[in-house]
């Protein structure tokens, strides 16, 4: 079996594993099991937020695993789902368990999308689950097994993997008093970090891209997620808005970012 972590660079050192794990608050040693992966998954969406801040101030991304430790660890920022998952996917493989990235298409945005979206696949006990920090909206909040036909909730809403004659493996969602959603569609064939740099491109710099126009900052929370977009300050569960409040300007979304999030634009 091919090791491709192997073309995803050499694994973290210990102080940096220790280091990311206290970022997200996980103390005690982690299980390589799915109760462990579950319990990284989880830790990581309440505390490292979706965020645009640096594509909006021009300031280029990278997918290096030191300039993200850098940025997400040690100055404790977030950043849009390359990077996010870029960074959970060198933590994962580090840590011992056998992850596969796979480039998916998102299928919630209507027509056809070019694939754009890191998906990890964990091994566990001969079984597949995917798991995922990376969405600015509601997505799974526990890893899913990859498996046809079965339903899948994590306490906000259900989940179910298809076949798709074109998508392969296709996600659909469905969020309380919604009919099922097609969410992200993907092959298997493994991704390495390099594959991830032409979308990093398409989210800086394409007049297309939904990352580079406006605010985006987005946590979730144990009662849903908080986030900063379209000029609105969102409080939502289950995917469905419970309370929005205008931002009169882009300062205000900016210190909105710093003072409820936590994140310094300029750092």
């Amino acid at each position: 079996m091919i090791d491709y972590n192997a073309y995803n660079g050499p694994k973290m050192t210990r102080e940096q594993m220790d280091a990311y794990l206290a970022r997200i608050g996980v103390k005690e040693p982690v299980t390589l099991n799915l109760a462990g992966l579950t319990r990284i998954h989880q830790a990581h969406q309440q505390t490292v937020p979706f965020e645009n801040l640096d594509i909006l101030a021009d300031k280029p991304l990278s997918l290096d695993h030191e300039a993200l430790f850098d940025k997400i660890v040690t100055r404790r920022r977030g950043g849009v789902c390359a990077e996010l998952n870029t960074i959970y996917n060198w933590l994962l493989y580090s840590l011992g368990f056998q992850v596969t990235s796979y480039n998916a298409r998102i299928a919630s945005q209507g027509g056809i999308q070019f694939r754009r979206h890191r998906v990890l696949g964990v091994t566990l006990e001969g079984k597949v689950y995917t798991t995922d920090v990376g969405f600015t909206t509601e997505m799974a909040r526990r890893p899913l097994l990859l498996k046809e036909g079965l339903v899948q909730y994590d306490g906000f809403c259900g989940y179910e993997y298809r076949r798709d004659p074109f998508y392969g493996w296709l996600l659909l969602q469905k969020c309380p008093g919604e009919d099922w959603k097609p969410s992200l569609g993907f092959t298997q064939e493994p991704q390495i970090d390099l594959d991830f740099e032409t979308p990093m491109f398409y989210y800086e710099k394409s007049p297309n891209s939904n990352i580079n126009q406006i605010v985006r900052v987005a946590i979730y929370t144990s009662a849903g997620i908080l986030a900063i977009r379209h000029s609105c300050l969102l409080e939502e569960w289950a995917g469905l808005v419970q309370k929005s409040t205008p931002i009169a300007s882009r300062e205000e979304e900016i210190r909105l970012a710093r003072d409820l999030f936590g994140l310094d634009a300029n750092g």
